[in-house]
């Protein structure tokens, strides 16, 4: 979704969505997600110069991963930190849906800016942009949404 209405998400409904991704399941249980929350006038102001990705959404979530925190799987040496906040935040979005919000996952930004601007420490690697809140009226999925592959190009039973 990238329209939002300018209608508040109710603190309850934004702690039900937090807490979706605190008990979203991580490698080892490592729990390696930091997440920022913006909602002041202030900070939108700020990821909006800084990210045009964060549309006018009335909430926006910035979910990092401490990758000294992640598990590292021993045999092939990979940090599953960026699987595991794409857990977090798809266990995110899904509540936000089951709640009535929209979200619009966004992977296109440049991590400094938005480092610079919110004094992000250097422990934390940016890893998702969540916008946050109520359609508008005129909110409308893209088309691409409705172009999938037919089941059988991307499933095979063995």
């Amino acid at each position: 979704m990238r329209k939002y209405s300018s209608r508040p998400v109710e603190n309850w409904k934004l702690e039900a969505v937090l807490e979706a991704g605190r008990l979203a399941p991580t490698g080892c249980d490592s729990q390696c997600q930091r997440i920022y929350v913006i909602r002041t006038e202030d900070s939108l102001r700020k990821i909006r110069g800084c990210c045009r990705m964060a549309f006018d959404a009335p909430v926006v979530l910035l979910i990092f991963a401490d990758l000294s925190e992640s598990w590292t799987h021993p045999a092939t040496g990979r940090n599953v930190g960026e699987t595991d906040t794409a857990i977090v935040t798809d266990h995110m979005m899904l509540r936000a849906a089951d709640l009535g919000l929209g979200t619009c996952w966004v992977g296109y930004f440049e991590p400094e800016p938005i480092r610079e601007a919110f004094g992000i420490p250097d422990s934390l690697t940016l890893m998702h942009i969540l916008p946050l809140g109520y359609p508008a009226d005129s909110s409308v999925p893209s088309g691409m949404h409705f172009k999938r592959k037919p089941l059988e190009d991307l499933v095979k039973y063995l």
